[in-house]
């Protein structure tokens, strides 16, 4: 089996697995496993441990949603493995200044119902993204466009935003500042295109089913039996149909991971993950890869909540004991985080981890140091006894969520002797929790949309759209800003870090938990299978299944 992986995640000392085949568990897979039954199409299967949330292009705020949809709808750019393609346009050119890019579509683009596909439907599709009235949880990627921020917190109306049709096959965006990650960034779904007359029709039903939306991409979305599975089907329409291999692709949502892995044995589906504690019984026949998720604690400060307390916050990230926590969730699968940003994404002339090593925080619990923070915490709080700080930890509702908050409960009761309770919901909800700030801690992570410090640091802006947290710190929100107008590459950097240093080192704004690392049992039939860390965690586009 050949199989392009990018995993360099860390450093190149880190080898990600690959295999040319499979051992037992590919042999027990059925001549049948890839192609749906009795027809001959060649299918290829992968779970979810839940259905996505949304597979409307401007309301995915999810790694799984933006996975489906990148098969799905074909944007401005294509981004296959790091390297940026022109899809939907054929070519594009860039001001001077680095402010005005100018995309040329390409001829005879189709929706999936015929409608011709033209530069409004990306100009609609990004003022929707930013239109207040719309409430797009993602919108706070859109404040790179001229006017994005002035535009979502209702000061001027979506039509000055910075995006135009020049005519039908010509979409020109301006930028609020130069971002030479801006081509990659036109290959999100949340800046791709959408139809008005079918948003209209359906308004928050939009794409919530196969016949409420239309689509350019690769592949139609056919079938979805939420919390079963969804299907897409070959898009015959798609400017590049003839290097699209599959007839379908199917994601089923399977809770449990061990029941996964039984499909896979018994060739019902061709790509799981395998959970931790199997590890070591698959290690031969799976492959590994970090998928550039920096997984960690989110603390709720907004005012008259507990962790609004900046020593209370300090206390939990000295409490915990990240490598034990690694051990006992992951069997050492994952990496024990301790920062914000991801080592690897891209720096001024090296990978950021490499120009900006840091370690606000210790792999294992500093006890002494837990128990002064907590103890100028409870002075503050008024409280003489731990354990009347009771705190809230919410997740998903899946096994793998739960041990994963009994672990953090277990350690942050024993060591601090507070007092920590479990709510688990489903994956959908949690999300909701998350943006209505209905919670004290929650279990959640990020995903680059581009490889660069920023992607992970505006996430915590005071006033943006993303900043389910509550944090405010005016430096902070002063650094941020000023990056983005800085042209010395080496000197935005340097605010970048600076800005890291205040979330994690002054403020200790959430606990780092974990860099995750996959470990997938992969049909060996199938081929060019990419995975990436930004934006997606694997992609099937251009994947086969050899005969």
């Amino acid at each position: 089996m050949k199989k392009r992986l990018l995993a360099a995640l860390l450093s190149a000392a880190m080898v990600v697995t690959m295999f040319a085949g499979c051992g037992t568990p590919g042999s027990k897979k059925s001549d049948d496993s890839s192609e749906t039954e009795g027809t001959g199409k060649k299918r290829v299967t992968y779970t979810l441990r839940e259905d996505i949330p949304s597979a409307d292009p401007q309301n995915s705020n999810s790694i799984s949603s933006a996975s489906a949809n990148i098969h799905m709808l074909a944007c401005l750019t294509r981004n296959v493995e790091g390297e940026v393609r022109g899809d939907a346009a054929e070519s594009w050119k860039v001001s001077d200044d680095g402010l005005v890019y100018t995309f040329h579509l390409r001829d005879g683009l189709k929706w999936s119902d015929g409608v011709d596909v033209t530069a409004d439907d990306f100009v609609y599709g990004m003022q929707r993204l930013m239109d207040p009235a719309e409430a797009c949880d993602y919108a706070f990627i859109g404040y790179i466009l001229k006017n994005g921020a002035a535009v979502n917190n209702g000061e001027v109306s979506v039509e000055e935003l910075g995006v135009k049709a020049l005519d039908d096959k010509t979409v020109e965006i301006t930028l609020e500042h130069p971002a030479v990650y801006f081509e990659s960034m036109a290959s999100m779904c949340a800046l791709g295109p959408a139809r008005r007359d079918l948003v209209e029709k359906y308004g928050k039903e939009y794409a919530a089913d196969p016949e409420k939306a239309a689509y350019n991409g690769p592949f139609t979305m056919t079938e979805w039996k939420h919390g079963d599975q969804l299907v897409m089907t070959k898009n015959p329409d798609y400017w590049d149909a003839d290097s699209v291999k599959l007839d379908e692709i199917c994601i089923k949502t399977v809770a449990d991971a061990k029941t996964a892995v039984a499909m896979w044995e018994n060739g019902e589906v061709d790509i799981t993950i395998v959970p931790t504690e199997m590890t070591e019984q698959y290690a031969d026949d799976s492959e590994f890869y970090f998928t550039g998720a920096d997984d960690y604690i989110m603390l709720n400060q907004s005012e008259g909540k507990p962790l609004a307390n900046k020593n209370l916050r300090f206390a939990l990230n000295y409490a915990i004991n990240r490598s034990e926590y690694n051990t006992l969730v992951n069997n050492d699968v994952y990496e024990p985080a301790q920062r914000l940003v991801l080592p690897n994404v891209t720096a001024a002339d090296s990978t950021y981890g490499e120009r900006y090593p840091y370690e606000p925080f210790p792999l294992e619990n500093d006890d002494a140091k837990a128990k002064e923070y907590l103890a100028a915490a409870m002075s503050e709080l008024g409280v003489s006894n731990a354990a009347d700080i009771k705190l809230e930890l919410l997740t998903t509702d899946t096994e793998g969520a739960k041990k994963q908050a009994e672990v953090l409960q277990e350690q942050f009761q024993k060591n601090l002797g507070i007092t920590v309770e479990i709510k688990q919901v489903t994956y959908k909800q949690r999300l909701e929790m998350e943006q209505t700030k209905e919670y004290d801690m929650v279990v959640t992570g990020w995903v680059p949309d581009y490889s660069d410090a920023y992607s992970y640091l505006e996430l915590w802006i005071s006033d943006g759209q993303y900043n389910h947290s509550g944090y405010n710190n005016p430096r902070y929100d002063e650094l941020l800003e000023a990056s983005q107008f800085e042209t010395d590459a080496a000197k935005r950097q340097d605010m970048l870090f600076e800005a890291e240093q205040i979330f994690l080192g002054e403020d200790s704004a959430l606990v780092p938990l974990q860099l995750r690392r996959e470990q997938y049992l992969v049909n060996p039939k199938l081929e060019n299978f990419n995975v990436y860390f930004v934006g997606y965690d694997f992609n099937l586009v251009y994947a086969d299944l050899a005969e």
